[in-house]
This record gives C-alpha cells, structure tokens and sequence, in this order.
C-alpha cells in the first residue's frame, strides 16, 4: 500500500549538478493534516531516486509535461510522420530528436504558443516554449524525459495515464496559480538581487503563514483542504529559497488534489482531445 506522503517538486531544467530542484515531503493525516516533514534541494538528475524511494500517494511538479500542439505538428512535419496520438508517442520522438536537436527546432519555430491549459480561465502559466527569463524549453525537454523514465509499475502521469494500483500519481502545478486562489501574494518572493533578500524573505514569510493559516482564518471558505503544518526546523530553508517555498506550495496544491477533488476541474470535460497532447495544470479552482 502506498505510504501517507505527497510530494512537492519545484523542477529546474539548469545544467548546474546538482541544479535548483527542491523536493517538499509531506504526510497526510487521516484527519486531513499535511505535515511538511522534509525540504531539500536534490537536483533533477537526483530526483527519480528520490521519488522512488517511497511509495508516495502522489507528486506535483511545477514544470510543463508537455508541448503545444501548434508545435506538435510542427515537429512531426519536420520528421515527415503522421501528427502524434499520445503523449508516448511524443516522449519518444523526444528521446530520439535529443535535446540540442530539439533546442534547434524551437529556435526557427519562432513563435511561443501556449496549450490550452496555459490559457484556461486566465491562467498565470507561460509557454512551455518561452525564451525569455525564465527559459522554459530545456525545462520542459528534461520534465518530459523525466516522466518517461519513472517506473511505470509506480508512477502514472495524469491525464495522459490510466490509474496504477496502489501507484503514484504525478501532476503538474504551477504555485502561482495557487497562491492566487487563496488570495495570498503571488509576486515578490523571488530571489533576484542580493540586496533585495530582506524583502523578498518577509514575503516568503508572509505567503509560509497565509498557508499555516488557511483553516484557522479561512476555513468556512476553503471547506476540506488540507490543514498545513511544517516542521520548525524547515521554516528557514524554505522562507530563505524561493525554490523551496515553490516546492511546499506544490507539495499543498497536490495535497488538495488528493484530498478535496471538487476544487479542480476535470480536464476531459472540456471535451478537447488536445488535452490528450498538452496535458493540464491541476490547480485549485471555483466557478463563479
């Protein structure tokens, strides 16, 4: 049976070793407590092991899983071969273009479209194709790698994957959107200039708190989400690292997908098969 424990990665695609991806770890209560029990920086070349390590309800990785399907095509017209069906299928052809290959291609596409995700309901996300700062095209080529070599007796990538039994689930998340949801401060807490970390320390802290906080304050708003706790000896690593603090709100967003469903839309009621392609960002949500 798999272990109380939800994951949280902040993903980064740097050729660094070992590069800026956190790993949060949390475990889930019966009584619908998140403890953060562990917030490290593992690198993208350490996390596979680190993920496998347990038997893990569930991981959420601020990164794209997937490409437009505007750039798809594009792909698969350089390859002269019929549009891709599945997300394996593009995985593959990944794999075998290799990443400078693939750099290449992006650069005489020109254009950044974003998937239909991206776009949802005014969705914060960038393009999975972005140049600019922060680049997101050597990012999303090494996620899409790293969600092909996960187990697949372990790990099922949601939407593209059936269910695995007693499996972990892996998602994509973007901690932006969810601070957003819960009204907290989205901007600001990214490290940028030495001078500048006071400030943007106190607002780590500000948004580490806002979280603490939500069924104290806010809980007949946010009915069933998970109650956060975190261990006091991991409040500085992640009030001092922007990269941390993304990790934690992933490793919550993730925490609420496992626990209070009805805040997240289905992505197949939208009833467009890009989806299939592009995959979705799991992110909390209400109609109004």
């Amino acid at each position: 049976m798999p272990e109380n424990l939800i994951f949280g990665v902040d993903f980064s695609g740097a050729s660094a070793v070992p590069n800026n991806t956190w790993l949060a770890t949390g475990r889930m209560s019966i009584a619908g407590l998140l403890e953060i029990i562990d917030v490290k920086k593992v690198g993208s070349q350490g996390l596979i092991d680190e993920l496998i390590k347990h038997k893990g309800q569930a991981v959420g990785i601020d990164s794209p899983f997937s490409l437009p399907v505007e750039f798809l095509n594009h792909m698969a017209r350089s390859q002269q071969r019929t549009p891709y069906q599945s997300f394996q299928e593009m995985a593959e052809a990944l794999f075998f273009l290799g990443q400078p290959a693939f750099i290449e291609m992006v650069k005489t596409f020109k254009r950044e479209p974003k998937r239909v995700t991206d776009k949802w309901k005014g969705s914060l996300a960038i393009s999975p194709l972005h140049r600019g700062n922060p680049s997101m095209v050597q990012m999303t080529f090494q996620c899409i790698q790293l969600l092909a070599k996960l187990p697949a007796d372990r790990f099922y990538t949601l939407p593209f994957q059936d269910k695995v039994a007693d499996g972990c689930a892996v998602i994509e998340v973007y901690p932006r959107d969810t601070l957003r949801f819960f009204k907290l401060k989205e901007t600001g807490y990214k490290s940028k200039d030495k001078k500048d970390e006071p400030q943007v320390t106190s607002v780590r802290h500000e948004i580490l708190q806002g979280l603490l906080e939500l069924k104290e304050k806010r809980g007949l708003t946010y009915r069933n989400v998970p109650k956060l706790a975190i261990n006091k000896n991991l409040v500085a690593s992640v009030t001092n690292s922007d990269h941390a603090l993304d990790a934690v709100i992933a490793c919550y967003t993730t925490a609420m997908f496992v626990e209070a469903k009805e805040f997240f839309i289905d992505p197949f009621s939208l009833d467009d098969l890009d989806i299939l392609l592009e995959g979705w960002i799991y992110r909390p949500f209400i109609e109004t």
